[in-house]
Protein backbone atom coordinates (compact mmCIF):
# COMPACT_ATOMS: atom_id res chain seq x y z
CA UNK A 1 0.00 0.00 0.00
CA UNK A 2 1.46 3.36 -1.06
CA UNK A 3 0.58 5.64 1.62
CA UNK A 4 0.85 2.98 4.85
CA UNK A 5 4.26 1.54 5.15
CA UNK A 6 3.43 -2.41 6.85
CA UNK A 7 6.69 -4.07 8.69
CA UNK A 8 6.09 -7.43 10.70
CA UNK A 9 7.36 -7.67 14.04
CA UNK A 10 8.42 -10.38 15.94
CA UNK A 11 5.80 -13.32 16.05
CA UNK A 12 4.10 -14.20 19.53
CA UNK A 13 5.25 -16.24 21.53
CA UNK A 14 3.52 -19.98 21.63
CA UNK A 15 2.08 -19.46 18.25
CA UNK A 16 -0.65 -16.86 19.21
CA UNK A 17 -0.35 -14.12 16.31
CA UNK A 18 2.04 -11.35 15.32
CA UNK A 19 2.94 -7.95 16.18
CA UNK A 20 2.41 -5.40 12.49
CA UNK A 21 3.98 -2.01 12.19
CA UNK A 22 2.48 0.79 10.43
CA UNK A 23 3.58 3.87 9.19
CA UNK A 24 2.24 7.07 7.43
CA UNK A 25 3.18 10.25 6.65
CA UNK A 26 2.26 13.35 8.58
CA UNK A 27 2.25 13.86 12.88
CA UNK A 28 -1.36 13.25 12.92
CA UNK A 29 -2.99 10.42 14.60
CA UNK A 30 -4.28 7.16 12.26
CA UNK A 31 -6.47 4.41 12.68
CA UNK A 32 -5.61 0.70 12.23
CA UNK A 33 -5.86 -0.83 9.09
CA UNK A 34 -8.55 -3.48 8.67
CA UNK A 35 -7.61 -6.92 9.47
CA UNK A 36 -8.49 -10.14 7.98
CA UNK A 37 -6.66 -13.57 8.81
CA UNK A 38 -6.81 -16.57 7.08
CA UNK A 39 -5.46 -20.40 7.24
CA UNK A 40 -5.95 -21.50 3.78
CA UNK A 41 -9.44 -20.55 2.75
CA UNK A 42 -10.78 -20.64 6.28
CA UNK A 43 -11.55 -17.34 8.12
CA UNK A 44 -9.80 -17.36 11.58
CA UNK A 45 -10.57 -15.47 14.68
CA UNK A 46 -8.42 -13.24 16.43
CA UNK A 47 -8.27 -10.36 18.25
CA UNK A 48 -6.54 -6.75 17.38
CA UNK A 49 -5.36 -4.04 19.30
CA UNK A 50 -4.27 -0.82 18.57
CA UNK A 51 -1.27 1.25 19.60
CA UNK A 52 0.07 4.53 18.16
CA UNK A 53 3.36 5.48 19.24
CA UNK A 54 4.33 8.48 20.94
CA UNK A 55 4.92 11.68 18.51
CA UNK A 56 8.47 12.46 17.23
CA UNK A 57 8.40 16.43 16.16
CA UNK A 58 10.55 16.49 13.16
CA UNK A 59 9.97 12.58 11.80
CA UNK A 60 7.59 13.50 9.86
CA UNK A 61 5.99 10.30 10.04
CA UNK A 62 3.35 8.56 12.70
CA UNK A 63 4.06 5.11 13.55
CA UNK A 64 1.32 2.80 15.47
CA UNK A 65 1.65 -1.22 15.97
CA UNK A 66 -0.81 -3.24 15.30
CA UNK A 67 -0.89 -6.65 17.31
CA UNK A 68 -2.98 -9.80 16.00
CA UNK A 69 -3.74 -12.47 18.60
CA UNK A 70 -5.34 -15.84 17.27
CA UNK A 71 -8.34 -16.82 19.49
CA UNK A 72 -7.00 -20.27 18.89
CA UNK A 73 -3.52 -20.27 19.19
CA UNK A 74 -1.73 -22.45 16.13
CA UNK A 75 0.12 -25.62 16.24
CA UNK A 76 3.52 -26.01 18.03
CA UNK A 77 5.41 -26.26 15.29
CA UNK A 78 4.22 -23.17 13.88
CA UNK A 79 1.63 -22.68 10.70
CA UNK A 80 1.16 -20.24 7.64
CA UNK A 81 -1.35 -17.85 7.31
CA UNK A 82 -2.68 -15.28 5.48
CA UNK A 83 -2.97 -11.72 7.20
CA UNK A 84 -4.74 -9.22 5.12
CA UNK A 85 -4.33 -5.38 5.51
CA UNK A 86 -6.54 -2.88 4.44
CA UNK A 87 -6.74 1.31 4.62
CA UNK A 88 -8.62 3.48 2.33
CA UNK A 89 -9.42 0.89 -0.04
CA UNK A 90 -6.33 -0.42 -0.82
CA UNK A 91 -5.46 -4.13 0.60
CA UNK A 92 -2.36 -5.37 0.45
CA UNK A 93 -1.92 -9.28 1.54
CA UNK A 94 0.89 -11.27 3.44
CA UNK A 95 1.71 -14.99 4.45
CA UNK A 96 3.37 -15.33 7.42
CA UNK A 97 4.10 -18.21 9.71
CA UNK A 98 3.08 -18.01 13.60
CA UNK A 99 6.08 -18.91 15.91
CA UNK A 100 6.83 -22.57 16.51
CA UNK A 101 7.23 -23.47 20.60
CA UNK A 102 8.32 -27.20 19.93
CA UNK A 103 11.01 -28.50 17.68
CA UNK A 104 9.15 -31.06 15.54
CA UNK A 105 10.36 -33.27 13.21
CA UNK A 106 9.01 -30.35 10.73
CA UNK A 107 11.88 -28.69 11.77
CA UNK A 108 12.23 -24.95 12.83
CA UNK A 109 13.83 -22.73 9.88
CA UNK A 110 15.02 -18.89 10.22
CA UNK A 111 17.19 -16.78 8.79
CA UNK A 112 19.83 -13.93 10.23
CA UNK A 113 21.59 -10.87 8.46
CA UNK A 114 23.29 -8.08 9.76
CA UNK A 115 24.74 -4.55 7.72
CA UNK A 116 22.53 -3.84 5.50
CA UNK A 117 23.69 -0.55 3.44
CA UNK A 118 20.53 0.30 1.46
CA UNK A 119 22.63 2.84 -1.01
CA UNK A 120 24.35 -0.20 -3.01
CA UNK A 121 20.91 -1.91 -3.23
CA UNK A 122 18.93 0.53 -4.94
CA UNK A 123 18.02 -2.06 -7.24
CA UNK A 124 16.44 -4.55 -4.19
CA UNK A 125 19.13 -7.51 -4.76
CA UNK A 126 18.82 -8.28 -0.88
CA UNK A 127 15.05 -8.52 -1.46
CA UNK A 128 15.54 -11.15 -4.38
CA UNK A 129 17.65 -13.04 -2.65
CA UNK A 130 14.72 -13.19 0.65
CA UNK A 131 12.43 -14.15 -1.07
CA UNK A 132 14.25 -16.52 -3.47
CA UNK A 133 15.02 -18.21 0.36
CA UNK A 134 11.70 -17.86 1.30
CA UNK A 135 10.60 -19.92 -1.10
CA UNK A 136 13.26 -22.56 -1.27
CA UNK A 137 13.22 -22.78 2.80
CA UNK A 138 9.75 -20.65 4.04
CA UNK A 139 11.74 -19.79 6.84
CA UNK A 140 9.45 -18.87 10.17
CA UNK A 141 11.25 -15.86 10.88
CA UNK A 142 14.80 -13.91 10.14
CA UNK A 143 16.96 -12.28 13.34
CA UNK A 144 17.92 -8.81 11.88
CA UNK A 145 20.99 -8.36 14.58
CA UNK A 146 22.60 -4.96 14.07
CA UNK A 147 22.90 -2.54 11.49
CA UNK A 148 20.20 -2.15 9.79
CA UNK A 149 20.67 1.41 8.81
CA UNK A 150 23.47 3.44 8.52
CA UNK A 151 23.12 6.86 10.50
CA UNK A 152 26.38 8.38 10.27
CA UNK A 153 27.54 7.08 6.50
CA UNK A 154 27.35 9.20 4.33
CA UNK A 155 28.30 11.94 7.15
CA UNK A 156 25.81 14.72 5.71
CA UNK A 157 25.07 15.52 9.41
CA UNK A 158 24.47 18.90 8.24
CA UNK A 159 21.17 19.09 10.58
CA UNK A 160 21.36 20.61 13.90
CA UNK A 161 18.11 18.39 15.20
CA UNK A 162 18.81 14.34 15.77
CA UNK A 163 15.49 13.56 14.89
CA UNK A 164 15.40 15.04 11.56
CA UNK A 165 18.89 14.41 10.81
CA UNK A 166 18.34 10.88 11.89
CA UNK A 167 14.74 10.81 10.63
CA UNK A 168 16.06 11.81 7.14
CA UNK A 169 18.07 8.05 7.08
CA UNK A 170 15.52 6.06 8.26
CA UNK A 171 12.69 7.43 5.57
CA UNK A 172 15.54 6.86 3.17
CA UNK A 173 15.79 2.74 3.97
CA UNK A 174 11.92 2.22 5.04
CA UNK A 175 10.95 4.29 2.52
CA UNK A 176 12.41 1.77 0.24
CA UNK A 177 10.36 -0.40 -1.42
CA UNK A 178 12.46 -3.04 -2.55
CA UNK A 179 13.53 -2.66 1.59
CA UNK A 180 10.47 -3.13 2.83
CA UNK A 181 9.17 -6.27 0.55
CA UNK A 182 12.92 -7.47 2.28
CA UNK A 183 11.35 -7.02 5.65
CA UNK A 184 7.92 -8.03 4.78
CA UNK A 185 9.29 -11.77 3.58
CA UNK A 186 8.79 -13.34 7.21
CA UNK A 187 8.13 -11.67 10.72
CA UNK A 188 11.40 -10.04 12.13
CA UNK A 189 12.94 -9.89 15.70
CA UNK A 190 15.73 -7.34 15.72
CA UNK A 191 18.97 -6.09 17.85
CA UNK A 192 20.61 -3.24 17.13
CA UNK A 193 24.57 -2.42 16.81
CA UNK A 194 26.59 0.54 16.23
CA UNK A 195 25.33 1.83 12.97
CA UNK A 196 21.94 2.30 14.50
CA UNK A 197 23.82 5.49 16.10
CA UNK A 198 27.38 5.90 14.52
CA UNK A 199 30.39 3.62 14.22
CA UNK A 200 31.69 2.19 17.31
CA UNK A 201 29.13 4.30 19.21
CA UNK A 202 29.30 5.78 21.93
CA UNK A 203 33.30 6.58 21.67
CA UNK A 204 34.47 9.91 19.75
CA UNK A 205 34.53 9.99 15.86
CA UNK A 206 37.17 12.07 14.09
CA UNK A 207 34.96 11.93 11.21
CA UNK A 208 31.71 12.94 12.73
CA UNK A 209 32.33 16.53 14.32
CA UNK A 210 28.82 16.12 16.20
CA UNK A 211 30.38 13.69 18.31
CA UNK A 212 33.43 15.34 19.17
CA UNK A 213 31.93 17.12 22.42
CA UNK A 214 30.42 14.95 24.76
CA UNK A 215 26.71 16.85 25.34
CA UNK A 216 26.58 16.40 21.35
CA UNK A 217 27.22 12.56 21.76
CA UNK A 218 24.33 12.42 24.48
CA UNK A 219 22.08 14.75 22.35
CA UNK A 220 22.33 12.70 18.98
CA UNK A 221 22.75 9.73 21.13
CA UNK A 222 18.89 10.22 22.29
CA UNK A 223 18.09 11.03 19.05
CA UNK A 224 19.11 7.49 17.27
CA UNK A 225 17.94 6.22 20.19
CA UNK A 226 14.46 7.28 20.43
CA UNK A 227 13.98 6.69 16.27
CA UNK A 228 15.34 2.94 16.74
CA UNK A 229 13.15 2.62 19.26
CA UNK A 230 10.23 3.78 16.73
CA UNK A 231 11.46 2.13 13.93
CA UNK A 232 12.93 -1.24 15.08
CA UNK A 233 12.87 -2.10 18.54
CA UNK A 234 9.27 -1.47 19.13
CA UNK A 235 9.04 -4.96 16.69
CA UNK A 236 10.59 -6.74 19.61
CA UNK A 237 8.61 -8.96 22.49
CA UNK A 238 7.74 -6.66 24.77
CA UNK A 239 9.42 -3.67 22.85
CA UNK A 240 12.51 -4.99 24.41
CA UNK A 241 16.13 -3.97 24.07
CA UNK A 242 17.74 -7.62 25.38
CA UNK A 243 14.72 -10.53 25.27
CA UNK A 244 15.01 -14.44 25.37
CA UNK A 245 11.96 -17.10 23.50
CA UNK A 246 12.27 -20.92 23.27
CA UNK A 247 11.93 -22.70 20.94
CA UNK A 248 11.69 -26.09 23.42
CA UNK A 249 14.44 -27.68 24.15
CA UNK A 250 16.02 -24.71 22.64
CA UNK A 251 16.56 -21.58 24.22
CA UNK A 252 17.14 -17.77 22.79
CA UNK A 253 19.16 -15.22 24.07
CA UNK A 254 19.18 -11.74 21.71
CA UNK A 255 21.54 -9.28 23.81
CA UNK A 256 21.97 -5.70 23.28
CA UNK A 257 25.55 -5.20 23.56
CA UNK A 258 25.42 -1.50 22.34
CA UNK A 259 22.76 0.70 23.32
CA UNK A 260 23.76 0.23 27.01
CA UNK A 261 27.27 0.60 26.60
CA UNK A 262 29.56 2.56 28.37
CA UNK A 263 32.70 4.17 26.69
CA UNK A 264 35.39 1.95 26.69
CA UNK A 265 38.59 2.85 29.60
CA UNK A 266 41.82 1.63 29.23
CA UNK A 267 41.63 -0.86 31.94
CA UNK A 268 38.84 -2.78 30.94
CA UNK A 269 36.41 -2.30 33.03
CA UNK A 270 33.94 -0.50 31.21
CA UNK A 271 30.40 -2.49 30.57
CA UNK A 272 28.44 -3.45 27.19
CA UNK A 273 25.87 -4.15 29.23
CA UNK A 274 23.76 -3.16 32.41
CA UNK A 275 23.93 -5.03 35.34
CA UNK A 276 20.18 -6.15 34.59
CA UNK A 277 20.78 -7.78 31.33
CA UNK A 278 23.45 -9.34 33.01
CA UNK A 279 21.90 -11.19 35.57
CA UNK A 280 19.19 -12.22 33.10
CA UNK A 281 21.77 -14.08 30.69
CA UNK A 282 22.97 -15.48 34.21
CA UNK A 283 19.50 -16.37 35.25
CA UNK A 284 18.82 -17.72 31.34
CA UNK A 285 22.13 -20.04 31.24
CA UNK A 286 21.11 -21.37 34.42
CA UNK A 287 17.89 -22.58 33.32
CA UNK A 288 18.70 -24.04 30.38
CA UNK A 289 17.25 -27.40 29.74
CA UNK A 290 18.52 -27.42 26.26
CA UNK A 291 20.86 -26.12 23.49
CA UNK A 292 21.02 -22.27 23.95
CA UNK A 293 21.59 -19.91 21.22
CA UNK A 294 23.30 -16.13 22.13
CA UNK A 295 23.12 -13.79 19.85
CA UNK A 296 25.20 -10.88 19.94
CA UNK A 297 25.97 -7.89 17.78
CA UNK A 298 29.67 -8.57 17.41
CA UNK A 299 31.68 -11.61 17.65
CA UNK A 300 32.94 -13.59 20.32
CA UNK A 301 35.65 -14.66 18.13
CA UNK A 302 37.88 -11.16 17.16
CA UNK A 303 40.85 -9.52 18.00
CA UNK A 304 41.19 -6.56 20.50
CA UNK A 305 39.96 -3.31 18.17
CA UNK A 306 41.13 0.13 18.70
CA UNK A 307 39.93 3.59 19.02
CA UNK A 308 38.28 3.41 15.33
CA UNK A 309 36.23 0.57 16.52
CA UNK A 310 35.84 -1.43 19.48
CA UNK A 311 35.37 -5.23 20.67
CA UNK A 312 34.06 -6.65 23.07
CA UNK A 313 37.24 -8.29 23.87
CA UNK A 314 38.24 -4.43 24.68
CA UNK A 315 35.89 -4.31 27.75
CA UNK A 316 38.15 -7.17 29.46
CA UNK A 317 35.98 -7.37 32.40
CA UNK A 318 32.55 -7.85 30.62
CA UNK A 319 33.72 -10.24 27.86
CA UNK A 320 35.53 -12.68 30.44
CA UNK A 321 32.20 -12.59 32.46
CA UNK A 322 30.37 -13.15 29.03
CA UNK A 323 32.90 -16.49 28.91
CA UNK A 324 32.34 -17.67 32.17
CA UNK A 325 28.82 -18.11 31.50
CA UNK A 326 29.85 -20.41 28.26
CA UNK A 327 31.78 -22.22 30.84
CA UNK A 328 29.39 -22.60 33.44
CA UNK A 329 27.17 -23.99 30.18
CA UNK A 330 29.46 -26.27 29.02
CA UNK A 331 30.19 -27.49 32.74
CA UNK A 332 27.02 -28.54 33.68
CA UNK A 333 26.41 -25.80 35.93
CA UNK A 334 22.79 -25.47 35.72
CA UNK A 335 18.91 -26.21 37.81
CA UNK A 336 19.35 -29.47 35.77
CA UNK A 337 23.24 -30.06 36.64
CA UNK A 338 23.76 -31.29 32.70
CA UNK A 339 25.99 -29.85 30.65
CA UNK A 340 24.26 -27.57 27.76
CA UNK A 341 26.44 -26.05 24.35
CA UNK A 342 26.00 -22.63 23.37
CA UNK A 343 26.16 -21.56 20.03
CA UNK A 344 26.90 -17.95 19.20
CA UNK A 345 25.14 -16.33 15.97
CA UNK A 346 26.53 -13.02 15.22
CA UNK A 347 26.73 -9.69 12.56
CA UNK A 348 28.81 -7.09 12.38
CA UNK A 349 32.39 -7.40 10.60
CA UNK A 350 31.27 -7.69 6.95
CA UNK A 351 32.68 -11.21 6.89
CA UNK A 352 30.50 -14.30 6.58
CA UNK A 353 32.27 -16.72 8.75
CA UNK A 354 32.09 -20.13 10.50
CA UNK A 355 34.51 -21.17 13.27
CA UNK A 356 34.85 -23.04 16.08
CA UNK A 357 36.96 -22.40 19.62
CA UNK A 358 38.25 -25.22 21.59
CA UNK A 359 39.07 -25.09 24.96
CA UNK A 360 39.18 -27.24 28.46
CA UNK A 361 35.99 -29.26 27.65
CA UNK A 362 36.72 -32.23 25.63
CA UNK A 363 33.19 -33.90 26.25
CA UNK A 364 32.23 -30.66 23.59
CA UNK A 365 33.15 -31.98 20.03
CA UNK A 366 32.53 -28.56 18.78
CA UNK A 367 33.93 -26.17 21.53
CA UNK A 368 32.13 -23.24 20.97
CA UNK A 369 30.42 -23.12 18.07
CA UNK A 370 30.44 -18.95 16.47
CA UNK A 371 28.11 -18.71 12.83
CA UNK A 372 28.48 -15.14 11.15
CA UNK A 373 26.44 -13.08 8.83
CA UNK A 374 27.81 -10.11 7.13
CA UNK A 375 27.07 -7.96 5.43
CA UNK A 376 23.97 -8.34 3.84
CA UNK A 377 25.20 -5.22 1.42
CA UNK A 378 28.64 -4.09 1.96
CA UNK A 379 29.38 -0.41 2.89
CA UNK A 380 32.23 1.50 0.71
CA UNK A 381 34.63 1.69 2.06
CA UNK A 382 34.63 -1.74 2.66
CA UNK A 383 36.81 -4.88 3.87
CA UNK A 384 39.12 -5.75 1.07
CA UNK A 385 39.84 -9.18 2.61
CA UNK A 386 37.93 -11.49 5.52
CA UNK A 387 38.00 -10.97 9.03
CA UNK A 388 40.14 -13.74 11.01
CA UNK A 389 39.58 -14.73 14.61
CA UNK A 390 42.21 -14.99 17.20
CA UNK A 391 44.33 -17.99 17.19
CA UNK A 392 43.77 -18.14 21.08
CA UNK A 393 41.45 -16.30 23.54
CA UNK A 394 42.33 -16.42 27.50
CA UNK A 395 39.84 -15.60 30.17
CA UNK A 396 40.91 -14.47 33.85
CA UNK A 397 39.51 -15.52 35.61
CA UNK A 398 37.54 -18.54 34.30
CA UNK A 399 34.45 -20.50 35.65
CA UNK A 400 36.67 -21.99 38.25
CA UNK A 401 38.37 -18.86 39.21
CA UNK A 402 41.75 -19.87 37.54
CA UNK A 403 43.04 -19.88 33.71
CA UNK A 404 41.16 -21.31 30.30
CA UNK A 405 42.89 -20.98 27.12
CA UNK A 406 40.32 -21.14 24.32
CA UNK A 407 42.36 -22.01 20.77
CA UNK A 408 40.96 -21.51 17.31
CA UNK A 409 42.89 -23.90 14.19
CA UNK A 410 43.02 -21.85 11.52
CA UNK A 411 43.61 -24.53 9.42
CA UNK A 412 40.77 -26.53 11.20
CA UNK A 413 38.28 -24.77 13.19
CA UNK A 414 37.90 -21.96 10.70
CA UNK A 415 35.52 -23.24 7.68
CA UNK A 416 34.58 -20.66 5.79
CA UNK A 417 35.11 -16.66 5.33
CA UNK A 418 34.19 -14.96 3.06
CA UNK A 419 33.11 -10.83 1.85
CA UNK A 420 30.61 -11.54 -0.61
CA UNK A 421 26.84 -10.19 0.60
CA UNK A 422 25.15 -13.21 2.35
CA UNK A 423 22.52 -14.55 5.01
CA UNK A 424 22.65 -17.11 7.43
CA UNK A 425 19.76 -20.12 7.43
CA UNK A 426 19.50 -22.16 10.55
CA UNK A 427 17.23 -25.30 10.28
CA UNK A 428 16.53 -26.75 13.69
CA UNK A 429 15.69 -30.71 13.93
CA UNK A 430 15.36 -33.62 16.70
CA UNK A 431 18.76 -35.22 17.08
CA UNK A 432 17.93 -37.99 18.54
CA UNK A 433 20.08 -39.48 21.37
CA UNK A 434 24.09 -39.88 21.75
CA UNK A 435 25.43 -41.63 24.00
CA UNK A 436 22.09 -41.43 26.20
CA UNK A 437 22.06 -38.00 25.68
CA UNK A 438 19.14 -36.04 23.79
CA UNK A 439 20.87 -34.21 20.63
CA UNK A 440 19.04 -31.23 18.89
CA UNK A 441 20.50 -31.01 14.87
CA UNK A 442 21.38 -27.89 14.17
CA UNK A 443 21.72 -27.25 10.06
CA UNK A 444 23.86 -24.23 9.16
CA UNK A 445 23.65 -22.72 6.29
CA UNK A 446 25.47 -19.73 4.42
CA UNK A 447 24.12 -17.95 1.34
CA UNK A 448 25.53 -15.54 -0.86
CA UNK A 449 23.26 -13.24 -2.25
CA UNK A 450 22.86 -11.40 -5.60
CA UNK A 451 24.56 -7.73 -5.90
CA UNK A 452 26.41 -5.57 -8.68
CA UNK A 453 27.71 -2.10 -8.93
CA UNK A 454 25.58 0.86 -9.40
CA UNK A 455 26.80 4.05 -10.63
CA UNK A 456 27.01 6.93 -7.67
CA UNK A 457 24.28 9.46 -7.43
CA UNK A 458 25.33 12.03 -5.41
CA UNK A 459 25.75 12.63 -1.28
CA UNK A 460 22.88 11.23 -0.09
CA UNK A 461 23.12 8.31 -2.43
CA UNK A 462 26.39 7.53 -2.61
CA UNK A 463 27.48 4.52 -4.13
CA UNK A 464 30.53 2.21 -3.61
CA UNK A 465 32.99 1.38 -6.43
CA UNK A 466 33.10 -2.26 -5.21
CA UNK A 467 30.45 -4.61 -6.19
CA UNK A 468 30.03 -8.40 -5.37
CA UNK A 469 27.81 -9.82 -7.99
CA UNK A 470 26.46 -13.49 -8.99
CA UNK A 471 23.24 -15.35 -8.61
CA UNK A 472 22.10 -16.44 -4.72
CA UNK A 473 24.37 -19.35 -4.19
CA UNK A 474 24.95 -21.40 -0.97
CA UNK A 475 28.57 -21.45 -0.43
CA UNK A 476 28.34 -23.24 3.06
CA UNK A 477 26.63 -25.72 5.29
CA UNK A 478 27.55 -27.35 8.34
CA UNK A 479 25.94 -30.17 10.91
CA UNK A 480 25.85 -29.68 14.81
CA UNK A 481 24.05 -31.96 16.89
CA UNK A 482 24.40 -30.34 20.42
CA UNK A 483 23.23 -30.98 23.84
Amino acid sequence: MKNLWIVPGAPLPDGKGWVIWCSRKGEGNFPSPEVEVRRQTTAVSFEAKWELLPKLAGLKRRIGLLTVTLTTPAPSEGAQFRITLTTNNQSQDFDWSTMPYQVSEKGVTFLFASCFWQNNDRDGYYRAGLKDLQTLSNPQFKMLIGDQVYLDWPTDWAMDDPIELFGKRYRQYWGDAFYREALQTCPNFVMCDDHEFWNDFPEFQIQIPQTWDPENRIKYGHGAEELYSQFQRCLNPDQARWYTFAIDPVSFFVTDTRSEREQCNEEGASHFMSEDQWVALETWQASLQGPGVLVLGQPLFQEDGNYKDHSLSNFENDYDRLWRIIERSLGGENLQHQPHDILILSGDIHTGRYAEAHGPFPDAPYGVPEFIASPAAMIDPGNTKPEKPPKKITIRPNAEGGESVWRIDRDRDIEIMTIKNNVGMVKIFPGGQVEGTPRVRFELELWRLPAKVLPPLGVDQYEPAQGMGGPLKKVFTKELLLR
